[in-house]
């Protein structure tokens, strides 16, 4: 569990950089981020997820966690035929992303243990490079179980239609308007993306209309 509290450097730094998330931070407060520790874990849960309802990839993440006795190791998937990882939910190409994932961990190509030491960048190149995963799941992992600190994804949905919805522009492409403001965040961009996330789990924008909406805090 990753705990960000208002009153910590990092947030009074945003809220000194950007006055309009400053509004957020204020009006959200403390944030509980929970966080995935067993590297390995967690990429297998990133495939399972990846263009499937939240539902759905629950379902299969429980099979997943029965047939390996409640912990997701690579030796216990390797362990197991095409068949059987079928029977738990996974398509022929997310049935390829793990096999991927988990020869590279098993041959030393991907060393999770050494991750903590390698740079974002680096990391996001050889997470990459396995088959099915791209860019964004590359960064929530570095975001949720690496809980590195600096990490913006450009590409993120959810992230785009906060940051309309905070600065009133939806006449801006989301893309450019987290890259323009991304530079107001820096070094705590990851910090800067758990509020604007909380902006769309706590509903401040409205569901049933298209229209940006411009936040009302005082």
């Amino acid at each position: 569990m990753l705990l960000i509290n208002v009153d910590s450097q990092e947030v009074q730094y945003l809220c000194k950089n950007d006055p309009e998330l400053a509004k957020v931070i204020q009006l959200i407060g403390d944030i509980q981020i929970q966080t995935r520790k067993n590297y390995y874990s967690s990429l297998v849960q990133s495939i399972i997820g990846q263009l499937i309802s939240v539902k759905a990839a629950n379902t299969i993440r429980q099979r997943v966690f029965n047939a390996c006795d409640g912990e997701i190791m690579p030796e216990k998937i390797e362990r197991m035929d095409d068949q059987s990882i079928k029977k738990l939910g996974f398509s022929k190409q997310k049935i390829a992303s793990l096999r991927d994932l988990t020869e590279r961990v098993q041959n030393g190509e991907l060393p999770l243990e050494e991750l903590d030491y390698l740079s974002d960048k680096e990391i996001m190149s050889r997470l990459t490079a396995i088959r099915g995963i791209g860019p964004w799941t590359a960064e929530m992992f570095l975001i949720f179980s690496m809980q590195r600190m600096n990490i913006l994804s450009l590409a993120d949905v959810g992230l785009q239609r906060a940051a309309k919805w905070l600065y009133g522009n939806n006449e801006t492409d989301g893309k450019s308007l987290l890259l323009e403001k991304s530079i107001q965040w820096q070094p705590y961009q990851t910090i800067a993306s758990f509020y604007l996330w909380r902006i769309i789990d706590d509903d401040h924008i409205r569901k049933d209309k298209e229209e940006v909406i411009h936040p009302k805090i005082d």
